[in-house]
């Protein structure tokens, strides 16, 4: 059935205790098994391992006894049969014991229908992979491929080194883990890869990455992407997937290629195709979606709708605007001219109500889009002339809250997004955000997202090729230039927002501030951790501490600062992060948008993320933020007693409960830095 390594049987036939493992998985659920084998994965499928000898391959999950093992280790494991969606797994081990590494199992071939019951665990080779959306990248989730006439489903979890990898476009080897998740405990079976050593490609010259875009101007811009060997490089690009325009070419061989797309309009959305011939064989991109940079001014404004703390500015003082909120969404509204494009997750807000309606009767074209699992009280109220589409049933919420207005007018197109929905609570009293954009590319770009969950670019909706949640592709630019300033936009589920947050976190040379309403994504968790082991001071609020994977505990037990927003009077509803508000050199950063750091956002929900790298917006979120971070009390674990002296500047004192107070002799004080140092002192005098 499969070949082993010689040296393997010695091992395991040494193990006198240990059962084949084919023996083992004939035993029922809740038995207790000894079984001997080589492990054919490590942490980039997470703490679960799959173990293999010569006549069969089981999982083994147990964090604690097996971390730090690694491919290629032998080893012999004692535990009990259970039954997870399907997987039979050893869980937990009892009894453990690693004979050392450097052995190796040879993968079977199969086909796509031979991942099942039979393979389950086992280490398996399928030739002739073809994977769909080929010359995109990688993001977390399933991907279907098809081999020789059968379909089958590769799996790839949150942190997977293959995720913002090429997928390959032509025909490829495909090795990987045969597996099963399935709640119902049938079908279900899946293919593991385990990294880029896993993907063999053929022929004669083949993409090894996505294309890139770089030098951005109002004219054009450069795509560059690699080859596995050398070839010429070509452009096809146009303002349609047709590619209409131009094909621009340079015959020198390599396998670093970038072009130069120049003659461009400003403010303009281009697609473009790359491919490189060696010989014979041709190797093609992905259709890419790229902007120019439009001609506008690049005013971007902030808001926020409660106090922010102005002793901490450094260029401009943040708005507070109180309840005002909704005139100013209002105001902005009453700018249209042309178009207005409404992407909103819940409204009943009287005031924006009757901004739309009047946009409608001065003959601006509205287009609002909702989702139908809330209660969207606003609808009642619409002008009845105006187009409505609801996104209805399937998985995860259209969660969006943005407007794009005059996309096709340099100087009067805006794009307002943030965390804010329309409703009295969130506009008047939950502590949220507006941003707002004043860019022809950003503006069309939006458009384009909003015409995929649309489902056409006409005033009509087209229900039946509306696309929301993991059925939308990521199909809109991602590289900006506002006023000078680097600016992304991404989409979820599509642009696989996660990493990007990931990727940005590991920018900070200083400090990273956030503030959410729910952090449940593991791998983010553990990217802060990471920053704060070395030496980047992290701090946090979370509002909703107890929600299922809460990863609050994590990040206090991690010696991280965050802090509670559960039982403060309102909701913390934002979603943002600061990178280095205060180190000009280091490029600062905010994020925001309606993407919450759950896997919802992440793989479900239709979202809006923004990455603007400016110091002055990203002080004022920093300015919104210092301000409710004073708000909160440390935790009990920040509240220990610190010798050391704090070194940076003294923002507070707090009481023992974590309200500001002035000193009083003879009671305990919390002295409060800008450094994160929390030091306490008895006795006053």
């Amino acid at each position: 059935m499969k070949s082993i390594c010689l040296i393997l049987l010695s091992i395991c036939v040494t193990s006198v205790q240990a059962q084949s493992i084919a023996t083992a998985r004939a035993q029922t659920i809740g038995s207790s098994v000894t079984i001997s084998g080589i492990i054919t994965n490590g942490d980039e499928l997470g703490p679960i391992r799959y173990i293999e000898d010569a006549t069969a391959a089981i999982a083994a999950y147990d964090p604690s006894n097996l971390v730090g093992t690694l491919r290629g280790d032998s080893i012999t494991l004692t535990g009990e049969l259970i039954d997870y969606n399907g997987l039979l797994e050893i869980q937990p081990v009892n009894n453990f014991t690693n004979h050392g590494t450097g052995y190796s199992i040879n993968p079977q071939i199969i086909t796509p229908l031979q991942i099942d019951e039979n393979t389950e665990s086992e280490l398996v080779q399928i030739d002739n992979v073809l994977i769909s959306n080929g010359g995109s990248n990688f993001t977390q989730g399933t991907h279907s491929f098809s081999a020789n006439g059968e379909n089958g489903i590769l799996y790839l979890r949150n942190g997977h080194p293959l995720i913002g990898t090429l997928i390959p476009s032509a025909p490829i080897t495909l090795i990987g883990i045969a597996s099963q998740y399935a709640p119902s405990g049938i079908g279900g079976y899946q293919l593991l890869p385990r990294d880029a050593n896993d993907i063999i490609f053929s022929g004669g010259i083949n993409m090894t990455s996505a294309l890139t875009q770089s030098n951005l101007s109002n004219n054009g811009f450069d795509i560059s992407w690699t080859t596995d060997n050398t070839g010429s490089s070509n452009i096809a690009y146009g303002l349609s997937s047709s590619l209409e325009i131009d094909t621009i070419s340079n015959s020198a061989s390599t396998s670093s290629h970038s072009l130069s797309l120049s003659g461009l309009s400003p403010g303009t959305i281009y697609y473009a195709q790359a491919f490189s011939v060696n010989g014979t064989d041709t190797a093609f991109s992905a259709i890419g979606v790229f902007a120019t940079v439009s001609n506008s001014s690049g005013i971007v404004h902030v808001y926020f709708n409660n106090s922010v703390d102005h002793s901490v500015a450094i260029m401009q003082n943040a708005h507070n605007i109180g309840t005002t909120m909704n005139d100013t969404i209002k105001a902005y509204i009453d700018k249209a001219k042309h178009t207005l494009d409404i992407a909103i997750y819940n409204h009943s807000d009287a005031l924006i109500t009757t901004a739309i309606n009047d946009a409608y009767n001065r003959g601006v074209t509205v287009r609002y889009l909702t989702c139908g699992s809330t209660t969207t009280l606003a609808l009642g109220d619409l002008d009845t002339n105006i187009h409505v589409l609801e996104k209805q049933g399937g998985s995860g919420i259209m969660h969006n809250k943005f407007v794009v207005i005059d996309a096709d007018v340099t100087d009067s197109s805006w794009v307002i997004t943030g965390a804010t929905n329309w409703t009295n609570g969130q506009l008047f009293d939950d502590y949220n955000n507006l941003l707002l954009i004043q860019d022809q590319s950003i503006a069309r770009t939006y458009e384009l997202e909003f015409n995929e969950m649309w489902g056409s670019d006409s005033l009509q909706p087209n229900a039946n090729n509306a696309l929301f949640g993991s059925n939308k592709t990521d199909n809109t630019p991602h590289q900006f230039l506002v006023n000078g300033d680097a600016m992304e936009v991404y989409f979820s589920p599509s642009d696989n927002t996660t990493n990007k947050l990931i990727d940005a976190f590991q920018t900070s040379d200083d400090e990273l501030n956030f503030a959410l309403l729910v952090f449940t994504q593991n791998d983010l968790g553990w990217a802060l951790e990471n920053l704060h082991d070395n030496g980047i001071t992290v701090q946090g609020i979370i509002e909703q501490i107890n929600t299922t994977g809460s990863e609050y505990q994590y990040l206090i037990d991690a010696g991280i600062d965050v802090r509670s927003h559960t039982g403060v009077q309102h909701i913390m509803h934002h979603k943002y992060a600061i990178i280095d508000q205060a180190l000009a050199s280091s490029d600062p950063l905010v994020i925001t948008g309606s993407h919450n750091w759950s896997a919802a956002a992440e793989n479900s929900n239709d979202e809006n993320t923004v990455f603007y790298y400016n110091q002055n917006i990203a002080n004022q979120y920093y300015q919104e933020f210092i301000e409710r971070y004073n708000e909160l009390a440390p935790t009990s674990s920040q509240l220990e007693e610190n010798n050391q002296e704090g070194k940076g500047k003294l923002l507070y004192i707090t009481d023992a409960l974590g309200r500001k107070t002035t000193a009083k002799k003879g009671e305990v004080q919390f002295y409060i830095y800008n450094n994160g140092t929390v030091k306490k002192q008895l006795q006053l005098q």
